[in-house]
């Protein structure tokens, strides 16, 4: 693994222009743009599914400030810490916005369905995210990075919409995680690159090895939460799998400065 890449900035533009790329590469049959404008939600159908949809969205946000908030004391790196108190307080204010939409649907606070998804999280990840560094570099990565693909998708695939959810995505969901995205990429860049050679190989070795774990503990709710969400969204379009895989790749090579065609073979989503 000697050969290097030349990174460019991690923005929005960047992933997009990625994601279309593998598109073209990996899966042409999957549109680059909406093709059809989405049609509000409405029937109880509909509702029922979004309701599980949201409810999952929600506490995927309040995992993750669960656990920045179990971790952020543990890593002695103060940049580091005013970093993750705007994520923390980024996904707390993403996972409220959804539960008060939810309720306002519904007519009943979801806070005990939102955390009881929460904790299938803590049951899969288990400790990984308070391993230190390097466990905790694998859940941004997871949580953060790897799921920017298949959540793209759904916004071009998507049939289905509540116009406020969507509202708010838009104005703060979507600016948001690309900052924290953009945050960790730069966090974790000024420990590697002041790595020697051998130093990066070591450590390249050691976030593969976490992430393959994460991969293999998330799997099934990976694919459960694809289910629901085609269901909520109304999408058609199969075989998005390569580009959640083609996805992972890239992120890796970015935050280990690998090509992709150097990196070892991967737990696959679809495994």
């Amino acid at each position: 693994m000697t050969a290097t890449i030349t990174r460019p900035a991690w923005t929005i533009e960047f992933e997009n222009e990625t994601i279309d790329r593998l598109i073209d590469k990996y899966a042409p049959h999957i549109p680059k743009k909406r093709l059809q404008e989405p049609k509000a939600i409405a029937t109880a159908e509909e509702l029922e599914n979004f309701y599980h949809f949201r409810v999952g969205g929600a506490a995927h946000d309040l995992f993750i400030v669960q656990v920045v908030a179990n971790v952020i004391d543990k890593i002695p790196d103060p940049e580091l810490q005013l970093f993750l108190s705007r994520q923390l307080g980024d996904d707390g204010a993403h996972a409220e916005n959804t539960r008060r939409r939810v309720e306002a649907l519904f007519g009943h606070d979801p806070i005990e369905d939102i955390q009881k998804q929460v904790q299938k999280h803590w049951d899969f990840m288990g400790d990984i995210p308070r391993r230190g560094w390097l466990g905790f570099l694998a859940f941004e990565l997871h949580y953060e990075h790897h799921i920017v693909a298949i959540g793209s998708l759904n916004r071009r695939l998507s049939r289905l919409y509540d116009l406020q959810s969507s509202s708010f995505a838009t104005a703060r969901i979507i600016p948001d995680e690309t900052f924290h995205r953009a945050g960790v990429a730069e966090w974790w860049l000024r420990k590697f690159d002041k790595a020697s050679s051998t130093e990066k190989a070591e450590l390249a070795a050691q976030v593969i090895e976490a992430d393959e774990e994460v991969q293999r503990r998330r799997n099934p709710y990976l694919k459960e939460h694809e289910k629901i969400s085609r269901r909520a969204l109304d999408i058609e379009v199969e075989e998005t799998g390569v580009i959640y895989d083609t996805w992972r790749q890239e992120v890796l090579s970015y935050f280990l400065d690998i090509p992709v065609s150097q990196l070892p073979k991967l737990v696959s989503i679809d495994d």
